[in-house]
């Protein structure tokens, strides 16, 4: 075998060619393999066309041969581009290429260029379902656009990578046989390209699979979930103007980063989304995603009810949420529902949710505000919740960083006695940042310098009521609403929905890579936010329609089980001294089945 090159319009093509003479004798060629326009360099052709040749043909080396990681790469690329493709078959001297295989020397049967199948077939079976490649046709994209815009989002659903490795992960699965190996070339840029041609047509897209999602499903959209995260970099982002250091929840105040918007269903499908500076409070984030919201109604019906938690609701959002004819069902911040105290102690008006017989007992009140009388100009309510398992919580998490900020206060009052602080003003600037450390216990406590013509003396002191009404409302929470169809069980059930909208955020990070954002380009970072988004309506797209067959398994279990599932090439070598190389996908084990009949692929 060796390798030559040839010079079409369309550009360079590097092929593999085996010389070889047929039943008359007559030297002859065929392809083995074309490359495209492949990167080998040439002094590597004899060594990596000899390797490969051994390889095809199963021939023992009597001196191994010393190749180059480089050439050991191109070797295996090779190898199981022609076992996937299945074209080509090693030469029998009859002529005649036997059906039935006789004469097998079945203690050398071995395979090789095994590929993972499982996972890239339900994640393409589901690209498909959702229509994806005639509607990206639609839009313009070729065949090969249409291919890398697939590859892209089913590897952030697999085994999220960057672009730079993106082929390689491609050649190492069974998407090659899945998409008819058509894609071809050698350059990593074709993802970026794909991936600037995604953002341009995000709106279109995303309302294809809003329709899509609701037409396979016959979802009833009643209720919008919107909330938002942030997703930092690395790197200093120069380049993007929206990467801002921020308030990050994951504690990486040292990276820069954008907060990303997002509106749910109840079934927990996207609906749209959109990108925010990093620095931007989520407060502000509702007057930008109105359109946003708009968009995502369905037309002829009435608008849902949105559900949002307390950093959005202020009263400004709620009002802007009333002019454009939305209902909404918010969370109240913690500071403001010590204002319900008084309405809390009166337990005989509570009532426990029905239905839940073996969780934690949820205790529910509705009525009026009595907080707005004489100034209320909607007809709003108040749901006032207690949970016994949210109070054993919060509880414990109020004990421990009382017990922390205690310790903090006895050493900081030790070093004082030492004599370590003398000075009063560096005692008191110590003082303040011990009180902006820990802010959840801070305000119970007074802390004070006594100077009696002595060493400096630390005091601290708990306001004990203060401390008891906080312990008291552990476990509390206000909603509000200006929904009137809905009793207060269905109204505490529709916020719980909510949960539905954090899980797609865990999915996203997670299962999905969408931090930490390795991209420096406004354009690439919001191309990545969208493609880990079509990652994730495939996740929920399959999620859903096998919780729709009781199967409520998350994401990370299914990959350990369809991970398994193979392609692999088959290599029986035969008394002859001929080796056939056959290229199968494996027989799927009962639990394979039961996942792929679930979402009706055929194995």
């Amino acid at each position: 075998m060796f390798f030559r090159e040839k010079f079409t319009k369309s550009g360079r093509v590097l092929k593999l060619i085996e010389s070889y003479r047929d039943s008359a004798s007559v030297p002859r060629h065929r392809t083995v393999a074309s490359l495209g326009n492949a990167p080998l360099d040439p002094s590597d052709w004899g060594d990596v066309s000899k390797a490969v040749e051994d390889i095809l043909y199963g021939r023992a080396e009597l001196l191994p041969r010393e190749l180059s990681e480089g050439q050991r790469q191109w070797v295996d690329r090779i190898t199981r581009q022609v076992g996937s493709e299945n074209k080509w078959h090693p030469f029998v001297s009859t002529g005649e290429k036997p059906e039935l295989i006789d004469g097998v020397l079945a203690d050398k049967v071995t395979h090789t260029d095994t590929a993972e199948l499982g996972t890239v077939l339900v994640g393409w079976e589901s690209w498909k379902r959702l229509g994806m490649p005639e509607f990206l046709h639609g839009l313009g994209f070729n065949r090969d656009q249409s291919l890398s815009a697939a590859v892209s989002v089913i590897n952030r659903l697999v085994d999220p990578c960057s672009e730079h490795s993106l082929l390689e992960w491609y050649r190492r699965t069974g998407l090659p046989e899945l998409m008819g190996n058509a894609l071809r070339g050698a350059g990593d840029d074709r993802f970026y390209r794909v991936s600037d041609k995604l953002l341009t047509h995000s709106k279109e897209i995303e309302q294809h699979l809003r329709q899509r999602q609701m037409d396979l499903f016959k979802l009833e959209r009643t209720v919008l979930l919107y909330d938002l995260t942030n997703t930092h970099f690395e790197g200093l982002c120069a380049q993007n103007p929206k990467a801002k250091r921020g308030k990050n929840k994951q504690k990486r105040t040292d990276c820069p980063q954008i907060v990303v918007g997002m509106v749910f269903d109840q079934y927990g499908f996207e609906m749209a989304h959109k990108i925010f500076e990093g620095n931007q409070h989520d407060s502000k984030s509702l007057v930008e995603m109105v359109n946003e919201l708009n968009a995502s109604v369905t037309p002829g019906l009435d608008k849902p009810l949105v559900i949002m938690d307390a950093g959005i609701a202020t009263a400004d959002n709620l009002a802007l949420l009333r002019e454009h004819g939305f209902g909404y069902l918010v969370n109240d911040t913690r500071v403001q529902r010590k204002s319900y105290l008084e309405y809390f102690r009166q337990e005989d008006e509570f009532s426990i949710i029905p239905g839940r017989p073996d969780k934690p007992p949820v205790m529910v009140r509705s009525m009026d505000d009595p907080l707005a009388e004489g100034t209320q100009t909607t007809n709003e309510r108040v749901l006032l919740c207690k949970s016994a398992q949210r109070g054993d919580k919060e509880d414990a998490i109020l004990s421990n960083a009382e017990k922390r900020f205690l310790q903090a206060v006895e050493k900081l009052a030790t070093r004082i006695e030492k004599g370590q602080l003398k000075e009063k003003s560096k005692i008191e600037r110590a003082i303040g940042r011990l009180s902006a450390q820990h802010p959840r216990v801070n305000r119970f406590y007074t802390i004070s310098l006594e100077e009696d013509g002595q060493a400096p003396q630390l005091k601290w002191q708990r306001n004990d009521g203060m401390f008891d009404e906080a312990t008291e409302l552990c476990g509390c929470y206000v909603l509000r609403t200006d929904d009137q169809s809905h009793n207060e069980y269905d109204l505490w059930r529709l916020y719980i929905t909510l949960t539905k909208a954090e899980d797609g955020f865990k999915s996203l990070k997670t299962d999905l890579g969408l931090r930490p954002n390795r991209h420096h380009k406004e354009e690439r970072v919001d191309g990545h936010v969208f493609i880990c988004i079509l990652a994730y309506h495939l996740l929920r797209n399959i999620l859903w329609t096998l919780e729709q067959q009781n199967d409520n398994r998350n994401w990370e279990s299914l990959k350990r089980i369809l991970g398994t599932h193979c392609y692999t090439t088959i290599m029986l070598p035969t008394q002859d001294g001929q080796t056939h190389r056959i290229r199968k996908a494996g027989q799927p084990e009962e639990c394979q089945k039961a996942i792929y009949q679930a979402m009706d692929i055929s194995s």
